[in-house]
């Protein structure tokens, strides 16, 4: 009973943030229920801050932190008088620029990649081949991380505060399952010999991926 009110739970939170955005996006668009753009954005930290402080790890931990540090600033600019529009700004570039430090550090030299960590819990012990290409994706991921922060400036500097929001709040989640869908099908002709891993899989140990100490760190 409880394992199914968790499950209940946590399907209406997904639902929740998915919808979030395209309510902020349709606020900015008709310049009404602009309530909603102070809130939702602010309810969205305040979802991964405490969901990351509840995991209880350090990397976990340290994303709450900043996910409070974000809702503190997020405040203050409300009560700065900042245009409201500039809002769903912070939540976009809170979460992208976390995962590129994290994907980014994971890179580093003796450090074990992000996706090379996720793959090893989900299968076990990785051939030399698949380690060297999870490696490399953690990089291809870390480009698109950059990439969704450097169109989300561009636009907000130099398009309508509707063609940037449209592609913070309406495209981000599809452009996320296109890049998973495009290295997945990638990977299946890249690698037809292998079991591949599903992208439930994949989320289950994507938060735990960086628990415990340095590794030795695999061969570019």
């Amino acid at each position: 009973m409880l394992h199914r009110a968790a499950w209940v739970g946590k399907a209406i939170i997904l639902a929740c943030m998915v919808a979030a955005p395209l309510l902020i996006h349709a606020a900015i668009v008709t310049d009404r229920w602009t309530s909603l753009i102070v809130v939702l954005p602010l309810v969205q930290l305040l979802i991964v801050g405490v969901a990351a402080f509840l995991r209880r790890s350090v990397w976990m931990m340290s994303l709450s932190v900043a996910a409070a540090a974000s809702g503190l600033v997020f405040i203050w600019m409300h009560t700065a008088g900042t245009n409201v529009k500039i809002f769903p700004a912070l939540p976009h570039a809170f979460a992208y620029l976390t995962l590129l430090f994290g994907f980014a550090w994971s890179l580093l030299a003796g450090q074990e990649a992000v996706l090379t960590r996720i793959a090893t819990r989900i299968r076990g012990p990785l051939q030399p081949e698949l380690r060297l290409y999870s490696r490399r994706v953690t990089f291809v991921w870390c480009i698109f991380f950059a990439a969704q922060l450097a169109g989300s400036f561009t636009l907000f500097i130099w398009a309508p505060a509707e063609v940037w929001s449209f592609f913070v709040n309406v495209l981000n989640l599809p452009l996320v399952l296109l890049m998973f869908g495009a290295e997945y099908l990638y990977r299946l002709i890249r690698f037809p010999e292998y079991r591949h891993d599903s992208f439930s899989d994949m989320m289950r140990v994507f938060t735990k991926a960086r628990e415990g100490g340095p590794r030795q760190v695999d061969s570019v």
